[in-house]
This record gives structure tokens, C-alpha cells and sequence, in this order.
């Protein structure tokens, strides 16, 4: 029986994509925050075209993302940001001042958030049916930015148990994050589903540590790997209450 519903957030209740239809270049608006940031505090004469830390942290988003899953190294946007300037040849930034470009980029990527269609009536919903809810999120920014947004929507008060990437150094498709949030909520895994919109890193994530899984085809980012079955697919939110009372 089915008491914990358990969320991905970015593609799945939030779109952080704006204007962009393809990772990594949805980053775009936060590498040019924190290259404005960067000039600002005096590094007009050293940094080069924007271009070039743009597609420098294009470059390493990918392999930085797989180090993490990997258990290797933790992605933080600082951390990827002082590996882009290095990429570069920008050597002399202080801790400071990449902090303050951080915060700037990701405000930048806030700045572009939207709710996803009907989450706040889904989740409140589930919340009012008695399951208990939880989230799962890889991102490489605070949690706290995160929470600011599921504030600033409405989500953020049916929570009973939220789960960063970035934060706890685990990752997703590896079990390890969704059961730290199932620790957190005191539930075993047969008795939750995960709902999320990447197969490879939602589906095969929730099924590696044991729960059942919904797919959620928000956007085409993403296809759907050869011989990976979710439990059920949905097209939108409000056909997942139901689709849980035929579980039963």
C-alpha cells in the first residue's frame, strides 16, 4: 500500500528552463549573472568575453554532473564556476568574490522559475488524502535557494521531508538520496512512489532503491532509456490522485 508520494522538483513541479529547451544551455542567464558580478568587482581588464566562461562551464557541466553521481566530487555552482574561470585562465578570484558570483547566478536561474501546471492543487491534494510527501532534487545549488522557491510558489508547507543533491553529496540514479528523504519520513520503500520527469535519473533512481515510480513527461528534454519501465506514466498532475486510489 502506497503512504508516500515522493517528488522530483525541477521538470516536475518547478521549470527553471525559461526560454531554453536543451541543458546545459537553460545555465545561460546564471553564468552571465556571475560574469556581471565578476566585472563588477573589478575584473573588467582580466576576464575575457563572456563567450568563452559560458562555454568553458558548458563544457564541464556534463562531466562534473557524472563526477558526482560518480561519488567523486560534490557539484556545487561554486565549485563549477572557479573550475570554468580556471578553464580560462582567471586564477585570482577570491573566495568572496565567487561566493557573490554564486548567489548571482543563482538568482539568475530563480529569476526564470515558473510552476509547473496544477502542482501546488496536486500536491496539496495528495497532502490532504493522507499521504505523507517528500522530495528528492539533484541540483548543484543550496537547498535553501530551492525552499525560497517552493516558498515563494506555495508548495513549500506540504513538505514533510526535502532532499538536496548539492547539500547531502548524494545523488541520484543512486539510491542513496532516496533513502536518506525515506529515513528522514520513517517509510520503507514498498511503501513509496517517486514521480519525476528524467527516466534515467528519476526512474531508474526510485527503482534502484526500491519504490515504485511515475514518469511525468513534462517536457521533450528527455527520453526515456531501452528497457527502462516505470510503474505508470502520466501526461499531467492532476491524473496522479487519481491514479494512486486505483492502486489502492
Amino acid at each position: 500500500m502506497i503512504k508516500t508520494v515522493i517528488f522530483d522538483l525541477g521538470g516536475t513541479l518547478i521549470e527553471y528552463a525559461g526560454p531554453y529547451q536543451t541543458w546545459p544551455e537553460l545555465e545561460t542567464p546564471g553564468f552571465q549573472a556571475a560574469y556581471n558580478a565578476l566585472s563588477q568587482n573589478g575584473h573588467e581588464t582580466v576576464l575575457p568575453d563572456f563567450e568563452q566562461l559560458r562555454d568553458a562551464g558548458f563544457a564541464l557541466l556534463p562531466r562534473m554532473w557524472q563526477a558526482a553521481i560518480r561519488h567523486e566530487e560534490n557539484l556545487q555552482v561554486t565549485n563549477l564556476l572557479r573550475q570554468s574561470l580556471q578553464q580560462i585562465g582567471v586564477e585570482d578570484i577570491s573566495d568572496a568574490q565567487l561566493a557573490e558570483a554564486a548567489m548571482a547566478y543563482g538568482r539568475a536561474i530563480q529569476a526564470q522559475a515558473e510552476l509547473i501546471q496544477f502542482a501546488v492543487q496536486t500536491v496539496a491534494q495528495i497532502k490532504a488524502a493522507g499521504y505523507q510527501v517528500g522530495l528528492v532534487s539533484n541540483t548543484m545549488f543550496p537547498g535553501q535557494m530551492h525552499r525560497e522557491d517552493m516558498a515563494r510558489f506555495g508548495l513549500l508547507p506540504y513538505f514533510d521531508a526535502l532532499v538536496f543533491s548539492a547539500d547531502a553529496n548524494k545523488w541520484k540514479p543512486n539510491p542513496d538520496p532516496f533513502w536518506q528523504v525515506l529515513a528522514d519520513l520513517d517509510v520503507s520503500p514498498d511503501t513509496a512512489v517517486y514521480i519525476g520527469d528524467d527516466p534515467a535519473s528519476d526512474i531508474a533512481g526510485g527503482q534502484s532503491a526500491g519504490m515504485h515510480t511515475i514518469y511525468f513527461q513534462s517536457s521533450q528534454r528527455f527520453s526515456k532509456p531501452d528497457g527502462l519501465k516505470p510503474h505508470a506514466e502520466i501526461a499531467s498532475l492532476p491524473e496522479l490522485l487519481p491514479l494512486l486510489e486505483q492502486w489502492g
